[in-house]
């Protein structure tokens, strides 16, 4: 004999209503012009806002119901997730963030769902969103120890292990490609008798304004890094060598009138960096790029400092 079938009888709403109001997650409904019709307790406990305040309301006639990005604006035009999973007819996943009641700014993962009637038209969307404030606090975290575990803390370049790194997967780009590239090894001039002569604190600024001074003269696309002590080098991927020595002329000169403000004085002594240009070859490593630049940059020393010159 087969088993007797039972049949189920369906839940009461309100049994439904209890069973959403017992999840950590906050659920709202909304129909299809936005105006909230469901606020569970979940939601109440994250906003702040109870159910009688918000039932009724269009969340993007609210500040305090309206979606808003990471900037603090509004997200209730085309890119409101909830308008978006109307319109497309889709289930959409984002991060967004809410505004407390007390005007604290809440990071949640919402997922909004189109709900349809019997003829198959999105009609409202139910939305379930989750506190993603722990979430977002590791993924700084993680973000600062990548960021630290590839820059220079005192000058916040790239450091040497990274633009190695970076040297050899353009040195190949550039070699499977045909394609230009060049490198600027640069150190700053009589660095020691800065430190001897005004401090490390004075010589750490120095430090960190040349660094300035040559990311601010490069391309987005090219790369700075901090070689070691006093000596940065510059990555210039998909350039000849005659466009490296004019960047590295121009960033000579910048050098040259560049003074330091530090603790609200002017320090009047001079700075200047000798720089050495050398461009690839396809039959040399990436690591010989790096010791003709390096080599052409200490001929520039030997010539009087305060120059550039060529591998």
């Amino acid at each position: 004999m087969s088993p007797r079938r039972h049949k189920i009888p369906p839940l009461p709403v309100g049994c439904y209503k209890s069973i959403l109001d017992h999840t950590f997650d906050g659920v709202n409904y909304v129909d299809g012009k936005r105006r909230v019709l469901y606020w569970n307790k979940g939601a109440e406990e994250m906003t702040g806002y109870r159910a009688e305040e918000v039932l009724g309301q269009a969340c993007y006639r609210d500040s305090g119901l309206c979606h808003i990005n990471d900037r603090g604006e509004r997200l209730c035009g085309r890119l409101c997730p909830l308008l978006d999973a109307i319109s497309t007819k889709r289930e959409s996943i984002n991060r967004v963030y809410l505004r407390h009641k007390d005007g604290r700014r809440i990071p949640v993962d919402a997922v909004s769902s189109p709900v349809y009637d019997e003829d198959g038209e999105a009609i409202g969307v139910v939305q379930v969103f989750r506190d993603a404030t722990v979430y977002e606090a590791a993924e700084r975290k993680a973000q600062v120890i990548a960021r630290l575990a590839t820059t220079d803390a005192l000058t916040g370049l790239l450091n040497r292990r990274t633009i190695d790194i970076e040297l050899e997967i353009e040195f190949k780009r550039a070699v499977r490609l045909r394609q230009p590239m060049a490198v600027i090894f640069c150190d700053i001039d009589r660095f020691k008798s800065i430190n001897d002569s005004h401090g490390h604190a004075v010589g750490d600024e120095v430090l960190k304004g040349m660094a300035k001074l040559l990311l601010g003269g490069i391309r987005e696309y090219d790369r700075a890094g901090r070689y070691g002590g006093e000596e940065f080098l510059l990555l210039l991927p998909e350039t000849k060598v005659e466009i490296a020595v004019e960047i590295a002329e121009r960033l000579r000169k910048a050098a040259e009138v560049w003074r330091l403000i530090h603790q609200e004085k002017r320090w009047d002594f001079q700075v200047t960096m000798s720089f050495g240009v050398s461009e690839l070859r396809a039959d040399a490593s990436w690591e010989h790029l790096v010791e003709r630049s390096d080599r052409a940059m200490y001929k520039a020393k030997r010539s009087g400092r305060n120059a550039v010159f060529v591998s």
